[in-house]
């Protein structure tokens, strides 16, 4: 059997087929067929649609080649398409529900889309007041390379190994202690930049100066970081700019969404019933 082309990212418009194959003026709805598949028939537009979606396949296939792979597929498809018909399949209450919810999602989505094609690219004010309020991502934004250990212990051995840290011990000291007693522990060596790391940890190495062993108690342990550099990473305006577009333009769409929604509620009759009803 012939491979399915996986989609994924938009064909080049050079693979795609034209409307009809000739002359305008002979055209005919049996130009639009491309195949047939016990009599069913297979158009020019659904081999089109499904190359506007596919993702051509490694290595040098002509034109033509990914046009017969696309549409061998589509042959495929309406084959099993058939083949559950044929079984009736598509009178079943479980398939007429999944139906009818994947066609009520694509209105949902289609509708919400139409909601968001309405926000505004943020201005030139906006970009420069986001980069201006945010200095440890853009002009100030510092790269850490620091090793840390996740060493998973009870209270007496956490305090004990936070004893060695207060003592200016190094990594490789509190590593043969570990080994020692058999606390049981995970290396690792990160170079991160701000922005990248979780809050608590973030806040924490920022207390560090290069050299510098600290440790951060959690719940199942300790975490012991030793901090070997501290980078420039910063980023101009413009060097930013793109980074900047694609977050505010996120946030506003996120505030588009929940007022359509709110919007949709204030407008709408809505009572709780049953199970749910307000309790008296």
């Amino acid at each position: 059997m012939l491979k399915v082309i996986c989609s994924s990212v938009v064909l080049s418009s050079v693979f795609l087929l034209s409307g009809c194959g000739g002359d305008s003026s002979s055209s005919s709805n049996n130009t639009q067929v491309v195949a047939k598949v016990n009599g069913e028939e297979i158009t020019i537009h659904q081999l089109n649609q499904l190359l506007s979606t596919v993702k051509v396949p490694k290595g040098d296939y002509s034109k033509e080649e990914v046009e017969k792979k696309a549409l061998d597929s589509l042959i495929e498809k309406t084959l099993v398409l058939q083949a559950a018909k044929k079984a009736k399949l598509d009178r079943e209450p479980k398939v007429l529900s999944a139906v009818e919810e994947a066609k009520n999602k694509v209105l949902i989505d289609r509708y919400v889309q139409r909601t968001l094609e309405t926000v505004a690219m943020p201005t030139d004010e906006q970009i420069k007041a986001f980069y201006d309020n945010f200095p440890e991502l853009f002009a100030d934004r510092k790269m850490y390379v620091f090793t840390k250990l996740a060493i998973s212990a009870g209270p007496e051995k956490v305090d004990l190994i936070i004893d060695q840290v207060k003592d200016g011990r190094s990594i490789d000291d509190i590593l043969k202690e570990l080994d020692a007693q058999g606390i049981t522990y995970k290396k690792m060596m990160e170079a991160k930049v701000e922005g990248k790391l979780p809050n608590p940890i973030m806040h924490f190495l920022s207390a560090l100066q290069a050299g510098d062993i600290g440790y951060l108690k959690m719940t199942d342990g300790l975490l012991v970081v030793e901090l070997h550099k501290l980078l420039d990473q910063s980023l101009s305006l413009e060097d930013a700019k793109e980074v900047i577009v694609r977050q505010l333009l996120l946030e506003e769409r996120k505030k588009a969404s929940l007022n359509l929604v709110n919007s949709l509620k204030e407008a709408a009759e809505i009572e709780y019933v049953g199970q749910f009803a307000p309790k008296k």
